[in-house]
Formats: structure tokens, sequence, C-alpha cells
């Protein structure tokens, strides 16, 4: 399996969601890591240069892809058999990889979520089908064998869900303790967030972040 990582700017962001992800990832699981940075201008793209060296890890340079172009041009370039799809604002815990690579040993599920979709809790986590997943996961790339989401067209990757309502998706329950650093209400991550917004440089949620009739946080309130 590989792991397909995307940056566009945030550099405090990117440093500490890469980061975690290395001191958090068995990388002897990982065939390869793919990054793909979108044509930073604030030094993201010379940390990652720097970052990748000795590491299983190949960088790919792009230019205004966004993240459903980005996800079109891995799949068809060449995609892992499965892969797991993170941005550069999220901080993976210990573990997450085994985690998902155990649920995705269900052969059924195409798409597995890893955000926090339910509240954390003790247990052992398994699969809850959902009627769409966000774009932080597990994926297998038979779920694009008859259409991948366009890269600028009338549909990204939640829409792309409708076209497929044979697939398999669904969340991890109860959630891996995934967090998502465009979300902290905390300085200096709060101001951070507030600056790459008017960038342009993320995108601006509106709230509550809903999913599948499910408002996304109200649990953490």
């Amino acid at each position: 399996m590989e792991i397909l990582y995307l940056a566009y700017n945030r550099l405090e962001f990117t440093k500490l969601s890469m980061e975690t992800m290395l001191k958090n990832t068995t990388l002897s699981l990982v065939d390869r890591v793919v990054i793909y940075d979108d044509g930073s201008t604030d030094g993201t793209l010379e940390y990652l240069r720097e970052t990748i060296k000795g590491k299983p890890m190949e960088l790919r340079e792009t230019s205004g892809l966004g993240p459903t172009g980005i996800l079109r041009h891995y799949v068809e370039t060449g995609a892992s058999e499965m892969f797991a799809k993170i941005d550069n604002d999220v901080m993976l815990p210990p573990c997450w990889l085994e985690t998902c690579l155990r649920i995705m040993n269900e052969p059924s599920i195409d798409i597995l979520g890893i955000e926090s979709m339910y509240p954390s809790g003790n247990g052992a986590h398994v699969f809850e089908p959902s009627e769409y997943v966000g774009g932080i996961g597990m994926l297998r790339t038979r779920a694009f064998d008859h259409c991948i989401p366009r890269d600028h067209g009338r549909f990204g990757f939640t829409a792309w869900q409708d076209y497929h309502p044979r697939i398999v998706k669904g969340w991890i329950k109860p959630s891996l303790p995934v967090c998502l650093l465009n979300l902290v209400p905390l300085e200096p991550w709060f101001s951070f967030s507030r600056k790459y917004v008017a960038n342009n440089w993320q995108r601006n949620w509106p709230e509550p972040y809903d999913e599948s009739k499910r408002s996304l946080w109200k649990w953490w309130a």
C-alpha cells in the first residue's frame, strides 16, 4: 500500500503534520509515500524537498490541480491497489495505519474514512457503513474503475460518490484520535487558519461541517 500526501502552502501545518505522520506511521508497512506539492510559495516545497531525503518518499510538483485533480492524477499515473489519502493539516495518531489495514482486511470495503466522525472511546474499532466519507482515509483504486473525480469540472470527491452508489464506504467507529489543525481553536493554530483562509490556502468549510446528515463536530461541544 502507499500513502498519498497532499500539500499546498500552510508551512506551519505541513511541518507538524508531516513530522507527526513520519513518527506515527510504521513505514515498513508502506511501499511508497507520494507527496504532491501543488504550487506552494511559502517555503513548503523547500521543506518537503529536504524531508524526503533518504526516505521511501517521492515528491511530485504540480500547480493548481487542487485536491480532486491531484487524486485524479495519482490514480491515472499508477496508484497502488490500496492507498491512504492524507492532507497537510492532519495529525495522525500512533497505530493509525495498523488499525486501518486491519479493517481493510474486509475485502468488500472500497473507501474508509478516518476523520473524527464518531466520538473516540474504548473498545475495538469497527467499520460503520455511511453514505459519504470525507477526504482523509484509505481507498482502493478499484473504486475509480469506471469514473474518477474531475479535476476542473462539475463534481468533486463528495459528488463523485453519488455516481457510485454501489461502492462500499464508511467510517471507523469509534473514531481514531485524528486532529485537523485547521479546526484547532487555540493559538497559534487559530491565527494560522485565519491567515490560510484569507490567502485561499485551505477550504473555508461552513460551520457546523455536516457529512451524511450528521454534524461532524457536535459531540465535541
